[in-house]
């Protein structure tokens, strides 16, 4: 299981001090096609604020957002991906329960292992 997170710096001038993030999220070596990605200011290593999402897209990219605003407060991050693949029902109008493309640790904070410093 691989998973690359990239992260860059600058700053968005209005409320908190937000610095640009971007990357590309691997799963085994295949990027993911979809899903959100949340970055979540870890207390316990100093960090405080509002947390960041961004859409994953179909090559796996991401770009944060804190509320209406690109970016994320600096510091250490809890981060979480949540990726669902809607698949379609056998039948047309016959719709499958979504399934997760990732294992489910990865959507929990607590147990996800995944942590960043921007």
């Amino acid at each position: 299981m691989v998973f690359l997170l990239l992260a860059g710096t600058g700053c968005d001038s209005s409320g908190p001090s937000l610095a640009s993030v971007s990357g590309r999220v691997v799963f085994r070596n295949i990027p993911l096609h979809t899903g959100t990605i949340v970055f979540t200011p870890d207390s316990l290593r100093g960090s405080m604020g509002p947390s960041a999402r961004g859409q994953i897209g179909p090559d796996g990219a991401y770009s944060l957002q804190t509320e209406d605003k690109p970016g994320a407060v600096p510091g250490w991050h809890r981060v979480t991906i949540v990726a669902m693949d809607a698949a379609a029902g056998p039948r047309s109008g016959e719709f499958m329960v979504p399934r997760s493309l990732l294992p489910d640790k990865y959507r929990d904070p607590e147990q996800s292992g995944l942590v960043c410093e921007i």
